[in-house]
């Protein structure tokens, strides 16, 4: 069965550059055997977090269940956000903040963001946090987009710097890796029990 991987975009522009590198990371995935799903959250933005449903795969929103579902089930994540006043964007923390406490557990997690004119790292440094919250692992390489590392046609971005290219391989290869090793995470050990080397 093929390993399935979930990207979320936390950009709420259509056509955005993190929705563009997202795609361009999914395409290279799938090329090595993986399904992907993209969750775009300006597409598909979900409500204010209710704090009485924190996690509740019986959540009362349909969509907010599906988010849950798709996150608990994905064999390995992308994140990806743009950089919005230091830190990555409101509507990725409103999505996140649905998810249970070990929702990564066991999971692999790549994380993007585009940050206007500058490589800021802030948006991914602060996602790291996130993940290992979340008892994710985050893979070593981040990346940090640019405008000037896209081009536009018809309103579309697609990723064109040869630098970036290579840097996105190097994630995608990681995450293909780590997920293989990874056994299925629903026959993990609980948090109680004496952790074992993962085979």
């Amino acid at each position: 069965m093929k390993k399935h991987i979930v990207l979320i975009s936390g950009s709420g522009a259509k056509h955005s550059r993190t929705q563009a590198l997202l795609l361009h990371i999914a395409e290279l995935l799938e090329t090595r055997g993986m399904k992907t799903t993209l969750w775009d959250l300006s597409e598909r933005p979900l409500p204010p977090t209710e704090p009485d449903f924190h996690g509740d795969p019986l959540h009362p929103d349909l969509q907010v269940r599906e988010f849950i579902g798709l996150v608990n089930d994905a064999d390995g994540i992308v994140l990806g956000s743009p950089l919005y006043h230091g830190s990555f964007s409101g509507i990725l923390k409103n999505a996140l903040d649905n998810l249970g406490s070990d929702a990564f557990k066991n999971k692999h997690v790549g994380l993007v963001s585009n940050a206007g004119g500058g490589g800021n790292i802030q948006a991914v440094e602060q996602l790291r946090s996130v993940v290992r919250s979340l008892y994710g692992y985050s893979l070593q390489t981040q990346i940090v987009t640019t405008e000037g590392d896209f081009t536009g046609v018809e309103g579309r971005n697609t990723v064109h710097n040869p630098s970036i290219k290579q840097r996105v391989l190097r994630l995608v290869d990681e995450l293909v890796f780590f997920t293989s090793l990874m056994r299925d995470h629903r026959t993990q050990p609980s948090m109680e029990s004496p952790l074992r080397p993962l085979v």
